[in-house]
C-alpha cells in the first residue's frame, strides 16, 4: 500500500498554511503559466470542462491555491477512462484517486505530464507514484509550486 503524503507540511516541516500566509499574492503562479495568454490556456486545455478552463483562467489572474484546486475535478475527469462516471465537483481530501474516482496509474501519469506542460514545473513519474488521495495530490502540487 502506498504511503500517504502529509498534506499540511513541506519536507522541511514547515506548515503550508504558514508558507501561504507569508507568501505574496500569486505565489503559486509559475512564470510559465502566468505568461500564457487566455487563448493559449484555452488551447492547452482543449477537451477539458468549461469549469476547469475557467478555474485555470482564475488561477492565472489570482495565483491562489484555491483557484488551482478548482481545476482538479476537470483535470481528473479528462484523464478518466471513457466509461467512468465524472468526479464530483467538490473533491474531498480523503477521496482515493483510484478506488473512489477511477484513475489508474497510467491516467495519473498522463495527468502529471499535462501538469508539467501546463504549469512548467518538472514532474517525474516516480514522484506521483505515492499519490493515493486528493489530499496527497494537493500536497504534491503545493510542494512543487512552492519550490524555489
Amino acid at each position: 500500500m502506498a504511503e500517504s503524503i502529509s498534506s499540511d507540511s513541506d519536507p522541511h516541516g514547515r506548515r503550508f498554511e504558514d508558507l501561504e500566509r507569508g507568501a505574496e499574492p500569486g505565489r503559486f503562479l509559475t512564470p510559465s503559466f502566468g505568461s500564457k495568454s487566455a487563448s493559449d490556456l484555452r488551447l492547452n486545455l482543449k477537451g477539458f470542462s468549461a469549469d476547469c478552463v475557467e478555474s485555470a483562467l482564475c488561477f492565472q489572474k489570482d495565483g491562489t491555491f484555491e483557484s488551482l484546486c478548482g481545476m482538479l475535478p476537470g483535470m481528473i475527469a479528462f484523464h478518466l477512462p471513457q466509461k467512468a462516471p465524472p468526479p464530483p465537483s467538490l473533491l474531498g481530501d480523503q477521496m482515493r484517486l483510484s478506488e473512489d474516482l477511477g484513475l489508474d496509474s497510467l491516467a495519473l501519469a498522463e495527468m502529471a505530464f499535462k501538469m508539467d506542460e501546463l504549469f512548467g514545473i518538472p514532474i517525474e513519474i516516480r514522484e506521483v507514484a505515492g499519490i493515493a488521495t486528493v489530499g496527497d495530490l494537493k500536497a504534491f502540487l503545493r510542494r512543487k509550486l512552492l519550490q524555489p
